[in-house]
């Protein structure tokens, strides 16, 4: 009799009525959980974005510009882009930041009027040009015990965006109007306004064209691959 009183209460509890009624519940409780869940998120997001550090400022600095490239089974244009050697620029434009205190994570974007050279073969080669210089970094501020509200270490690393003002054809060689590198550095901010910064940028897109003067077309692209790296030095005054 014990056992049948058993099995009743049993199946009692996996009546359909009764599991539906378990079933409504738990979505209930899911549901609270992720408004809850939702909620906590803007919270912290919210948090991070009204405390984060906004400024914006002005920037300026040089850059040293060199031609890296690669030529197979194509003697006229390795005779003109031979010896590629460092030309100076330079680079003037405004700089906006942003950083989240406490962890001192941060980026920061500029747009900047760059000016940029390359030559090759003892300059019979000379490509000379205006750009609209955006580099977007991802940046960190050191935290330093007792000096840190006057001297604070910066790494940063991020890409670059170089769109060129004028084109250039030289002895078949034609510049591309888009440039892309990756920038990687470190520097110092002074008195939490003024930043002076060293960097590399390594060129990741191919930067020129080897045209037919008369046509116009491309002559064999897929032998020659050049790149163009730099260095960067930078001073930024934030407001």
């Amino acid at each position: 009799m014990a056992f049948f009183q058993c099995l009743t209460k049993v199946s009692n509890c996996y009546d359909g009525n009764n599991y539906k009624r378990i079933l409504t519940q738990t979505k209930a409780i899911m549901k609270t959980f992720h408004k809850a869940l939702l909620v906590a998120l803007v919270a912290i997001f919210s948090f991070g974005y009204a405390s984060a550090d906004f400024r914006f400022g002005v920037k300026a600095g040089l850059n040293f510009s060199k031609l890296d490239y690669k030529i197979k089974n194509w003697q006229e244009a390795a005779d003109q882009l031979k010896d590629p050697s460092n030309q100076t620029g330079w680079m003037a434009g405004v700089m906006a930041e942003f950083t989240i205190p406490i962890v001192n994570i941060g980026a920061d974007a500029s747009i900047l009027y760059a000016h940029q050279s390359v030559s090759a073969n003892e300059s019979k080669y000379y490509d000379n040009k205006n750009f609209i210089d955006i580099p977007v970094n991802l940046k960190w501020k050191i935290g330093l015990p007792v000096v840190g509200r006057f001297v604070s270490p910066i790494i940063y690393t991020g890409p670059d965006f170089l769109f060129a003002m004028n084109k250039q054809i030289l002895n078949n060689v034609k510049s591309k109007t888009c440039e892309v590198g990756w920038n990687v550095g470190i520097g110092v901010e002074l008195l939490r306004h003024l930043q002076i910064e060293a960097g590399y940028c390594f060129g990741l897109n191919n930067v020129m064209k080897y045209t037919n003067v008369v046509t116009g077309e491309l002559v064999n692209q897929q032998d020659l691959k050049a790149k163009k790296n730099y260095w960067t030095v930078t001073a930024a005054y934030l407001f």
